[in-house]
């Protein structure tokens, strides 16, 4: 074939394809295009031999009030209608042209709507308007003006549901005319659109075990929450965590409590109204559809009585209880557990605002939480006395009505459930009390003697202290000799080892030092619960009970020590030679001025001591007097029920009072006294190891004990050996004078 044939035959077939692309946008715009123009401008798709007869008025007035199921068609419901651009054709498929005698068969909606026909049969509204088969859908969407579901819901849903729709026109979620597009939820939001069921059926959406998550959709959605401006973000969350939210999802408990019982279903009303079952002087009552008796009991208190009349600053039941967090009354973070309630009466009770205005008595929590019970409640103690214990729950009066629980007839009952048999030295005696408020004239004036003389003791000690560290110091910078006088030690008795406390002596002050540090640690951690170092204990389920029994225990432990001490001190040679040398004398007066003379200057060395200088003593005789004391009330705090049944609360008080300021003058002493000789010394530091060694070198023998080694070193060169007793009584004769 030819090169001119070739191009003659695509030539031609170019043409070919020319013409054909002609011939289809030439049909393409007389059919398809005239089609879609008439379907977006004509209000209706109808034919007009269709509205001949069903627009016909005659038809109209026949039908009277069955219009919804009539043959008459109104064009404008077709042109609102969704399906205003469907022929009648599209659902009447059996009529194919007009006029027609045979009636129509029912329109089937599933031809199109399958799924939402699959979902209707099987929710509560599958028998409604009849048994056609889609006489249902008719019944909520109507036949030819049909209704989109989210444009006209509340007008559908009301034509059967009329009380439910008023109640939302009422409610919060009911829209404003006139308002911005609102996230508002509608009947679908809650219930659905086709597979509406009965709330009695669990696989409801509006079923019990359902609600919080249907309220969720909103009031969890944080776009919802900003939009709306929703002030309180955490409800539903609150919700889950509460009793009432996990006594539904863990336990199944369909009878607890959700968001509809006390919100409403459909009118739901802002806590302000006051017509809402949340409003403050409602919420009584709508907590007593499950707490009949407790709300009982509040509606005849003073706080219900004071909500009743209006008073907007009086509790009532979210007021202590939580409004969606709502616990249980044991669990930890119940506002009224036993460790926090006291904190719940105290937000009011302790308020200037409400304490002036109602003319309440100030200072009740403040001296509470002073208290024992305050201090124990706040070390964790979960079984002492709080506010609810004395003054009720729900049954709360003033002490002036006879039904109160500490009315002054009551008293007495009240306080015997945990001090049986105390209860009328209680009743007798003022409750509500603090250092300066309310306390008996005796414990003040314990109180003041106390301080003083911490003060003086304390601050002697310091000084003391002061001027020896400066003193020692100073030796410790001259290069010449320190001391004038001072007592030789040769060499061979320098670092030789001189026996200062026996093992049995050494166990006696192992003892002492770790009941000592027990008892200074858990008895102050109750009168400072919230500091620092005590949070470990708080922490502990049982905290309160350890630090308790480990006061008491370490207590009974330092009694029997200072029992066996005296039996130590009067039942062998060595405990009697030791108290005869601990016995004070005028010669540690003398000594002590002395002292106080070299630190100062005014002395050319230092006082020779014998066995024990005055500090010594002085320290050892405060352990005594403290032991005796802190035993003593100590015992009377520990088994004061017992000494309430004999003597009033006063006594109590005073044993309190001496029991905590012995304490700390005891605490401050060993701080400053004892912990300067055996640590912070500067000849000693960082710590004198005699009393795990029991030993003494030569060297601090003469630094210390100067007149103790010289006699020591005298007995050992005697010809006739003296015995340690007969070396005493010489010493300490009625004669002896200065040891100086």
């Amino acid at each position: 074939m030819g090169s001119d044939t070739i191009s003659r035959v695509i030539t031609r077939s170019v043409r070919c394809g020319k013409a054909a692309g002609a011939l289809f946008l030439a049909w393409l715009c007389l059919t398809i295009v005239p089609n879609a123009v008439v379907a977006f401008t004509e209000p209706s798709s109808v034919p007009e031999e269709c509205l001949t007869c069903h627009n016909d008025p005659d038809l109209k007035k026949e039908t009277g009030k069955e219009r919804r199921t009539s043959l008459f068609v109104e064009p404008s419901d077709l042109a609102q209608s969704p399906h205003k651009t469907l022929t009648c054709a599209a659902c009447h498929a059996d009529i194919s042209e007009g006029p027609h005698t045979e009636i129509p068969q029912p329109v089937r909606c599933n031809t199109c709507h399958r799924k939402s026909h699959e979902q209707i049969l099987e929710s509560a509204h599958a028998k409604l308007g009849g048994s056609g088969p889609s006489a249902n859908c008719v019944a909520c969407h109507g036949s030819h003006r049909i209704r989109k579901i989210t444009a006209a819901v509340d007008v559908i849903c009301a034509a059967c549901h009329g009380s439910q729709a008023k109640q939302m026109a009422v409610g919060i979620h009911a829209e404003v005319r006139g308002e911005p597009a609102r996230s508002l939820p509608t009947c679908v939001t809650c219930h659905a659109a086709h597979t509406v069921r009965s709330r009695r059926d669990p696989a409801s959406s509006t079923h019990r075990s359902q609600i919080h998550e249907i309220c969720a959709r909103c009031h969890a959605d944080p776009k919802v929450i900003a939009k709306e401006r929703i002030a309180r973000p955490r409800v539903v969350a609150l919700f889950e965590q509460s009793i009432h939210g996990q006594a539904i999802l863990q336990k199944g408990n369909l009878a607890a409590a959700t968001c509809t019982d006390c919100h409403g279903a459909h009118e739901i009303r802002r806590g302000a109204d006051p017509a809402s079952g949340i409003f403050k002087g409602n919420v009584a009552a709508t907590c007593s559809r499950c707490h009949a008796n407790e709300a009982a009991q509040f509606q005849d208190s003073v706080h219900g009585g004071a909500v009743s009349r209006g008073i907007s600053a009086a509790p009532t039941c979210t007021d202590c209880h939580g409004e969606h967090g709502i616990t249980g009354t044991r669990a930890p973070g119940s506002r009224v557990a036993p460790l926090t309630i006291s904190k719940t009466c105290a937000a009011c009770h302790e308020a200037a605002p409400v304490v002036e205005e109602f003319g309440l008595a100030p200072g009740r929590a403040g001296t509470f939480f002073e208290s024992f019970h305050g201090l124990a409640v706040r070390g964790g103690s979960p079984v002492v006395a709080n506010c609810a214990s004395c003054h009720g729950t729900h049954n709360i009066r003033p002490s002036a009505d006879p039904r109160s629980t500490v009315n002054p007839m009551n008293l007495s009952q009240t306080c015997g459930q945990c001090h049986g048999g105390a209860g009328m030295q209680l009743a007798a005696a003022r409750i509500h009390v603090a250092p300066g408020f309310g306390e008996h004239p005796w414990v003040t004036l314990i109180r003041r003697i106390y301080l003083v003389m911490i003060v003086i003791v304390i601050g002697g000690m310091s000084l003391h202290n002061a001027l020896d560290f400066l003193a020692r110091l100073r030796e410790r910078w001259r290069a010449e000799e320190r001391e004038t006088g001072r007592f030789r030690v040769p060499s061979e008795v320098a670092h030789r080892l001189f026996e200062r406390f026996t093992l049995n002596e050494r166990i006696q002050h192992v003892t002492l030092l770790v009941t000592f540090t027990i008892l200074v640690l858990s008895g102050f951690a109750l009168k400072f619960p919230d500091a620092w170092w005590v949070r470990p204990l708080v922490w502990i389920e049982k905290g309160y009970a350890v630090r308790a029994w480990l006061h008491r225990i370490a207590g009974a432990m330092m009694t029997v020590a200072a029992v066996y001490h005296l039996a130590y001190l009067f039942w062998t040679q060595r405990g009697r030679t030791q108290f005869r040398l601990m016995r004070p004398c005028r010669r540690d007066i003398s000594q002590a001025w002395d002292m106080v003379a070299f630190n100062l200057g005014w002395r050319p060395h230092r006082p020779r001591f014998h066995r024990f200088t005055y500090a010594e003593k002085l320290e050892y005789w405060a352990v005594v007097w403290g032991t005796v004391v802190m035993a003593g009330t100590g015992f009377i705090m520990w088994f004061q029920t017992g000494v309430l049944t004999r003597w009033p609360l006063a006594v109590i008080d005073l044993a309190t009072v001496v029991h905590y300021y012995e304490a700390w003058l005891a605490t401050l002493a060993v701080l400053v006294w004892h912990f300067y000789s055996v640590i912070f010394r500067p000849d000693v530091y960082p710590m004198s190891p005699v009393w795990l060694t029991g030993r003494l070198t030569g060297e601090q023998m003469a630094q210390d004990h100067a007149a103790e080694l010289e006699e020591m070193l005298a007995a050992e060169s005697a010809p006739s050996p003296v015995s340690p007793d007969e070396m005493t009584e010489l010493r300490d004769g009625p004669d002896r004078g200065s040891d100086g």
